[in-house]
């Protein structure tokens, strides 16, 4: 028993760890210009680092049987891996694993609409996130299993710059969490949501306004 607290308290310094590199990596991306070379080099840090901090979040919520974080991890990692994927594919190609990832999550955001449900009813507030969560999650999953090919162009930007929005969203709501105690407990999970949902609108309606000007020019 002690040697398993030992193990676990190890994986979540590592996981600390990582998710520093992930929130240095995100505010250097999000400060560089589009495009630029630290624009790509933040965002190499940001995806590498927060995969490693979801990778060991899993590991640990497997461990200690805590299927809230497990299904939380899986929502975050689907963001994390295909706004990664919209940026390194640019001709559309969608392979046998984004297509199966897709289908995965899915059945995640199915499976966290109803354990969210099902926590409510049994008196955890937290139910009322993990239900946002996988409402928030359903839409993008089911959208992409009906995708043969990744978007081109301004499309792929736009959609790449939703998918590291949301995965942004996941990295400060652990940063948020873990250092904001809120009454009731699900308003700490779901604030930066409410925060970062319309900026992600913002940037979005911005990147294809700027598209639009310069297509005119």
């Amino acid at each position: 028993m002690h040697m398993e607290l030992k193990v676990i308290n190890s994986l979540i310094f590592l996981h600390v760890l990582s998710g520093t590199g992930s929130v240095i990596g995100m505010f250097g991306a999000l400060a560089a210009n589009k495009g630029s070379l630290w624009h790509r080099r933040f965002g190499r840090l940001y995806t590498y680092s927060m995969s490693a901090a979801l990778l060991l979040a899993l590991i640990v919520s497997s461990i200690t049987d805590n299927f809230f974080l497990f299904l939380i991890g899986i929502f975050s990692a689907y963001f994390v891996f295909t706004g990664w994927r919209l940026a390194v594919v640019k001709d559309g190609t969608r392979s046998l694993l984004d297509k199966c990832l897709s289908v995965l999550m899915l059945g995640c955001a199915i499976a966290m609409v109803c354990y969210g449900i099902n926590l409510r009813v049994s008196g955890e507030s937290l139910g009322i996130a993990l239900a946002v969560f996988g409402v928030f999650a359903f839409f993008p999953a089911w959208s992409d299993v009906r995708l043969s090919a990744w978007p081109k162009g301004k499309q792929r930007i736009v959609l790449h710059l939703n998918r590291m929005g949301g995965a942004s969203i996941a990295t400060m709501t652990a940063v948020f969490v873990v250092n904001v105690a809120t009454n009731p407990a699900f308003i700490a999970w779901l604030l930066p949501t409410m925060v970062g949902s319309p900026l992600i609108i913002y940037w979005t309606r911005r990147t294809l306004s700027q598209d639009g000007l310069s297509q005119r020019k």
